[in-house]
């Protein structure tokens, strides 16, 4: 029986990506006059943000990179102020049938309060596990979360879009539930990865508590 599931944010809560990548490309071309591409950014994925300044401008302090960065997210950010459809009734219906809901993220804790704070979703999530400068933590966060929460592998689900979701649930050896409603989902990676695989927030909740 599922006690308490954990979700992804980027790609899974909201359509984020629009958000954070052109946040790092204004940040890069303020310090270097370069345009990046996507492809770059993404390549620095699994580190918090912090991390991914350090990889892209290796040459600048990280607290200027840092403060030019978490003002062009928050701009960027006021024009994305919901989460995707039925996020928040799933969430609902999570907290109506006594499964709580944890967040765990590759984000960086200030550009998670403000990702949460710009979707309405403060006080939704307890605990909130962030992400590292160094590498990608995910797996340690479950193994974390199951130990803080007492719960068994089997009582913990997580949520996310990505195969490095799916591997990190694995890895944890707790379930996962893949996310392909969001426009940066690959779902033919996803079914190469043999995931249990959602199109629709509403077709996970029928599965979950429906």
């Amino acid at each position: 029986m599922i006690r308490m599931i954990g979700f992804d944010l980027d790609g899974t809560l909201a359509d984020t990506f629009p958000v954070i990548l052109p946040a790092f490309c204004q940040t890069v071309q303020h310090f270097t006059g370069r345009q990046i591409d996507d492809q770059e950014i993404l390549a620095t994925f699994g580190k918090n943000e912090q991390g991914m300044l350090a990889d892209l401008l290796p040459d600048v302090p990280l607290a200027a990179s840092s403060a030019v960065f978490y003002q062009a997210y928050q701009e960027a950010h006021a024009r994305l102020r919901t989460p995707f459809p039925g996020i928040l009734k799933l969430l609902a219906a999570l907290e109506a049938h006594g499964i709580a809901v944890a967040l765990i993220t590759g984000k960086g804790q200030r550009s998670c309060e403000i990702s949460l704070t710009q979707l309405g979703l403060n006080g939704v999530f307890a605990p909130i596990l962030v992400g590292s400068p160094d590498h990608d933590v995910k797996t340690a966060n479950l193994k974390k979360l199951l130990t803080m929460s007492h719960l068994a592998p089997s009582e913990l689900a997580y949520v996310g879009d990505a195969v490095s979701d799916l591997q990190a649930a694995a890895a944890a050896g707790v379930h996962c539930y893949s996310a392909a409603w969001a426009p940066s989902a690959q779902p033919a990676q996803l079914v190469a990865a043999q995931a249990d695989l959602y199109y629709s927030v509403a077709a996970l909740q029928a599965v979950l508590v429906d």
